[in-house]
């Protein structure tokens, strides 16, 4: 069985404790905390309801030596097919590091792989594909194609749950997850879900009915995959959910369609416009950085990037462009319709020692082990091999480097922080604790956007950082 208390939970209690870098200071500007505080308003989750097709719900498994056609309704009179649909799961693993771990006091429940199961359901052309679209990801000039992938069924009968996790990324296109919770009778299991300091329960319950006579609706929860999630204990019945990975689509467009049965019961976060209209009266105030400077945001997600690639010709930040996630990508849509050039960089905090080095990298840093078996720090490595950007660097760093002799070794940035980074994987990459799967080649990074202005009245006049 496996110890909950290992080294990763030690080193994330570790990260929780240390007291703010001096370099990661808020700007503080009125106009500066409007703008700060619309982002962090940023919805993490969508849910719903929406009806179930005229013809059914229905379900096709086979596993274990067990098959089955299951009639979703709204009752529990079919408890012997549900039953049955639990003796052919497999037990539920998940992922810690890079482990597959079956542990029962961690993870309660049974599943069927998407090779195992079948439904009726096209989530596409009910609208709920739209739906979540629209609900994760802010509007701008032009819509961007998702595409969603058959994962998993899971059910979780009684006493069953699933404590805190993160889902692991499975792709670099992977942004989130779609989650249906299927109108079978049930109490508990509610799903909890936490982001940036917020917290969100979404019952199923008490959005259907299990009446006989009752419409058949399934519920739906959608969220980011960087939202660490967890299922509350069911207390009766059983709790029958089919998950999705959603995925953006580089090419292809996306119909809206939308059924009457579809109902959105939480809202969306910050758009591209109400972003726009809270940048542009800060920009134009004279007060605000009055001979220009760096704006810096740290994002509100981590993103899923490799862990093998050729770093010299890697292209993840500039594609990560076209895949950032809600309030993320508001920010950026906001800056290019003002004619700004916001760039995105990686972030490195060195707590190992004294310093508390802040680098900046305008690419993804892989370092072997090689590389680190001198005694260079790995923030003066990846200031050397990697154009990493010194932020807000100490008095002490810039005597160390003066007197080192290593006074040139990077640029120095003196950033305006709008909004703090992300508190998660502040020092090395890693994978999350807990995820829902073992290691898949990706791991989430914090990253930063970097955006350079002039003095009032030249705002715009001023390119990249580079």
């Amino acid at each position: 069985m496996y110890d909950p208390s290992s080294d990763s939970e030690d080193y994330d209690q570790h990260q929780s404790q240390l007291p703010l870098n001096p370099g990661l200071g808020l700007a503080q500007h009125p106009r500066v905390q409007a703008l700060r505080s619309a982002l962090s308003e940023s919805a993490f989750v969508t849910c719903g309801t929406v009806d179930v097709p005229q013809d059914g719900l229905f379900i096709f498994y086979s596993n274990n030596g067990r098959a089955g056609r299951l009639v979703v309704v709204n009752s529990s009179r079919h408890s012997e097919a549900l039953d049955d649909l639990e003796k052919a799961c497999d037990p539920a693993t998940f992922g810690v590091d890079q482990r597959d771990v079956l542990d029962v006091s961690y993870r309660k429940s049974g599943k069927l792989d998407r090779d195992h199961f079948s439904l009726n359901v096209d989530i596409e052309s009910i609208g709920l594909l739209e739906a979540v679209r629209i609900g994760l990801l802010s509007s701008n000039d032009e819509k961007k194609p998702i595409r969603a992938e058959l994962y998993k069924l899971n059910v979780y009968g009684k006493d069953s749950f699933f404590k805190p996790h993160k889902d692991t990324p499975r792709g670099d296109t992977m942004f989130g997850s779609l989650v249906l919770v299927l109108p079978s009778a049930h109490e508990g299991g509610s799903l909890v879900l936490r982001h940036d300091n917020r917290e969100y329960a979404f019952d199923a319950t008490q959005h259907l009915s299990f009446l006989p006579h009752a419409t058949p609706r399934i519920a739906y929860v959608a969220f980011f995959s960087d939202v660490e999630h967890e299922v509350k204990p069911v207390a009766s019945g059983h709790r029958i959910t089919i998950t999705y990975n959603l995925h953006f689509v580089d090419e292809g467009h996306v119909e809206s369609r939308f059924l009457n049965g579809l109902d959105v019961i939480h809202p969306r976060g910050a758009t591209r416009p109400e972003v726009e209209a809270l940048l542009n009266p800060l920009l134009n105030d004279p007060s605000f950085l009055p001979e220009g400077g760096t704006l810096g945001f740290g994002l509100r997600h981590l993103y899923p990037l490799p862990t093998t690639f050729h770093p010299q010709v890697d292209d993840t930040l500039e594609v990560l462009k076209q895949r950032l996630k809600g309030a993320d990508e508001a920010l950026f849509r906001a800056c290019t319709a003002r004619c700004l050039v916001p760039v995105l960089y990686t972030i490195f905090e060195d707590t190992e020692g004294n310093s508390r080095a802040l680098v900046a990298c305008p690419r993804v840093a892989k370092i072997s082990t090689h590389d680190q078996d001198h005694d260079e720090e790995v923030w003066k490595i990846l200031c050397r091999h990697f154009d990493g950007l010194l932020i807000n660097p100490s008095q002490t760093i810039v005597d160390s480097l003066a007197s080192s002799g290593d006074g040139p070794i990077a640029s120095r940035r003196h950033v305006n922080w709008i909004t703090p980074l992300s508190q998660a994987n502040r020092v090395k990459t890693r994978f999350a604790a807990y995820g829902n799967e073992p290691m898949m080649g990706y791991l989430y990074q914090r990253i930063c956007m970097l955006v350079s202005v002039g003095p009032p009245g030249r705002r715009y006049e001023v390119g990249n950082l580079s």
